[in-house]
């Protein structure tokens, strides 16, 4: 399960990653309880979060965001929220 936003304030990718690359941060994260290591990867426009039973990835297409989400057990009944919070991040800013 995850998340598709179209893009609707940016016209591609390269502006899609820059909007991105500056509101997905370890602060924005933290408002989920959890830690994450972000990994920028510019080359193939997609971004990396990992932390003790998180992942998240997101890839910017030419036409769309996609992100998907894994989480341990423990983390499970928040993934809701977590994509829901990741959505409307995304949403606001492509």
């Amino acid at each position: 399960m995850g998340v598709e936003v179209e893009y609707t304030k940016v016209s591609n990718s390269d502006e899609a990653w820059e909007a991105v690359k500056g509101a997905i941060t370890p602060q924005m994260m933290e408002r989920f309880k959890v830690k994450a290591k972000i990994d920028y990867k510019e080359a193939d426009k997609s971004i990396k979060a990992k932390g003790k039973g998180f992942e998240l990835n997101i890839d910017l297409l030419d036409d769309k965001a996609t992100a998907g989400l894994t989480l341990s057990l423990l983390l499970k009944p928040l993934k809701g929220k977590i994509l829901e919070g990741i959505e409307k991040q995304l949403k606001r800013v492509v």
